[in-house]
């Protein structure tokens, strides 16, 4: 739980939130967090605010294929009143330490946070405003928050780790992973086996590649991008009994700058894929190459999950300091701008519980 030393900030439960399942079948998951002034004066307010957004952003420069695309839209948002104007009213704080409690429960079919991409992104964030008066400078805090999916391949899709074709009456070939889901860092076993129909065949080269692809979306418009972040070459090929066969593994980035998660959505859509290339000398020196894919779900698992602690959490031991609604010409005596921003000292006070903390 992050505490920043603002006397206005938002504090939340957890800044990364995880969604289970598929954008279809995932339930949820919730939002909450607590709103903090600490005030060593009073203070006059005549509204205070926040708002849950998530903002999409996706830009390319125009080429030979498509021309310049740009979209920078809402995809959700959520706000609450925590004080209300009135007009020609204000609300008057006394000194102490106030807050508001929120909770809010995001659906499960809101896309993942993305950033890092070349062409696009995903974010969230809370923003809160304490309007002031006229002659004063508003208040505001901001915090980020982080969707991630854990996302799981079904029975008949996770069992399918095998890919098995005739190629151009030349080859039969049986491709196999050990898994069709893993995460960032975990290392691939890839295995090929290559049966020739042509008896001159011979193979040149043979490697294997890990590819990231990212397609973009504006309207009707779409992009699609696809990056090599792994390659390996074979070097250890066997023939057996009329058999080329070989094992590789390519181990897949642990940076989430380079590597990104799985996701679907109508925004931003991220795929992987292992490709495999061989090179065959046919007669003397005529080469002809064989291609084929085998998609794979770079994917967040339960091991990766950061849980946060848990503690008991006891609602009526948080003391809420009172708000009284004053004419604008009450006489009081405000505090400066400068003195309530340099007020940075205190984090939690006696008087003020945080929001709840779990431990598995």
């Amino acid at each position: 739980m992050l505490i920043n030393s603002s006397p206005f900030k938002i504090i939340v439960e957890q800044e990364t939130i995880t969604m289970h399942g598929s954008p279809q079948e995932s339930a949820g998951n919730a939002l909450r967090g607590r709103l903090v002034l600490e005030l060593s004066e009073a203070i006059k307010i005549k509204s205070i605010g926040l708002s849950f957004q998530g903002k999409s952003k996706v830009v390319w420069h125009g080429d030979s294929a498509s021309k310049f695309q740009s979209e920078e839209k809402t995809i959700f948002q959520h706000d609450w009143v925590f004080l209300q104007p009135k007009p020609k009213k204000y609300h008057i704080l006394e000194p102490g330490n106030h807050h508001w409690d929120f909770e809010l429960v995001l659906p499960g079919s809101l896309p993942e946070t993305i950033t890092g991409c070349d062409n696009g992104s995903i974010e969230y964030k809370l923003k809160a405003t304490a309007e002031r008066h006229s002659l004063a400078l508003n208040l505001h805090a901001r915090q980020k928050i982080t969707l991630q999916r854990c996302s799981f391949l079904n029975s008949e899709d996770a069992l399918d780790t095998v890919v098995s074709s005739t190629w151009t009456d030349k080859v039969i070939y049986d491709l196999s992973v050990d898994s069709k889901t893993f995460t960032l860092g975990d290392e691939i076993s890839f295995s090929m086996d290559l049966r020739p129909l042509n008896q001159s065949l011979r193979i040149h080269e043979y490697s294997c590649s890990f590819n990231e692809c990212v397609s973009y979306t504006v309207g009707t418009h779409k992009r699609t991008i696809s990056k090599t972040l792994k390659n390996v070459r074979g070097e250890k090929l066997r023939w057996n009994e009329c058999l080329w066969s070989d094992s590789l593994k390519i181990r897949i980035p642990e940076s989430k700058e380079i590597c990104h998660y799985n996701s679907d959505n109508s925004i931003i859509q991220i795929t992987h894929e292992l490709k495999l290339s061989v090179i065959f000398v046919i007669y003397e020196n005529r080469f002809i190459e064989l291609r084929a894919a085998l998609p794979i779900t770079i994917t967040l698992t339960n091991d990766d999950m950061e849980l946060p602690p848990y503690r008991e959490y006891d609602p009526y031991r948080t003391h809420s300091y009172g708000v009284s609604d004053h004419l604008e010409n009450v006489d009081i005596s405000l505090p400066s701008y400068n003195s309530i921003i340099t007020n940075t000292s205190s984090t939690y006070s006696k008087d003020l519980t945080p929001p709840p903390i779990y431990v598995v």
